[in-house]
């Protein structure tokens, strides 16, 4: 008669196991850890070789690997060609909202960053290599806030409207006549500019806008420079207007500008 062979239900089994698995947790914890170094004892060098397998895994034999050496580099890479790109895109941004007010195709406009501010004085990033020379305009947010003083080969000072240094031929614009006055703007070393000596005849009033007057090789049209803050009878000579001029823009919170470089005529 054949021997019957043992096959245990699943239920003897899963109490078996329950059993055992009690057992192997109520050993005392030096007979576990002999356990489980004997595991490793015996299967350790077969382990080790998986896990030697996995490791030394041919990587490099893989069209996509890069070492990680090229990866720091090119990633440092990339980095530095995004900010790049992010700077292009701004200046590119600057440069359309002023051409959208500067009505002559033959006026350049050189971008420049401000990179030192002094008492009415910008120190620019662009020189002499960019085409820049002593007495062009120089804009700020679309309005005249100077005039280049100094230039080196890659940078360049610009004397503010602020500066009594500074003086521009001006046109007060008086809409309600339909007429402009011609005049000198001087800055006062301050926050401010004055006009010089505009006879009080002239019919000038609070808020009226200062332009740039068009200058032969330098502004081919008139540019805004601010407003009259201030209209009163002149101290010293009461024939003449004693006039302050707001800038357009507060100077303090420019960081870039743009520099008026006219194109010669081919």
């Amino acid at each position: 008669m054949a021997r019957r062979q043992f096959k245990p239900s699943k239920l003897t089994l899963f109490i078996g196991l329950v059993l055992l698995g009690c057992i192997f947790l109520l050993l005392p914890q030096n007979v576990t850890s002999r356990l489980n170094f004997a595991f490793i004892d015996i299967f350790g060098f077969f382990l080790k070789m998986g896990s030697s397998v996995t490791q030394n895994r041919p990587a490099a034999l893989s069209p996509d690997y890069v070492p990680r050496e090229e990866y720091n580099r090119l990633q440092t890479a990339y980095a530095n060609l995004e900010a790049e790109l992010a700077e292009q895109k701004k200046q590119v941004d600057v440069l359309s909202k002023v051409r959208l007010t500067e009505p002559d195709p033959s006026t350049g406009l050189v971008l420049a960053k401000v990179v030192n501010k002094k008492e009415n004085e910008f120190i620019i990033n662009r020189g002499a290599g960019d085409g820049l020379k002593t007495g062009q305009y120089v804009l700020g947010d679309n309005a005249v806030i100077g005039l280049v003083e100094q230039v080196s080969n890659d940078i360049s000072s610009v004397r503010l409207v602020t500066s009594s240094a500074c003086k521009i031929p001006i046109k007060i614009s008086a809409p309600e006549i339909n007429k402009y006055f011609n005049g000198t703007i001087q800055g006062n070393d301050k926050k401010g500019a004055r006009v010089l000596n505009i006879p009080q005849k002239y019919e000038i009033k609070t808020g009226f806008n200062v332009y740039a007057a068009e200058k032969a090789g330098f502004l081919r049209s008139m540019r805004i420079i601010g407003r009259i803050a201030k209209c009163t009878a002149g101290e010293k000579n009461p024939t003449v207007w004693d006039i302050t001029v707001e800038p357009a823009y507060n100077l303090n919170n420019i960081t870039d500008v743009a520099v008026i470089v006219l194109k010669q005529p081919e």
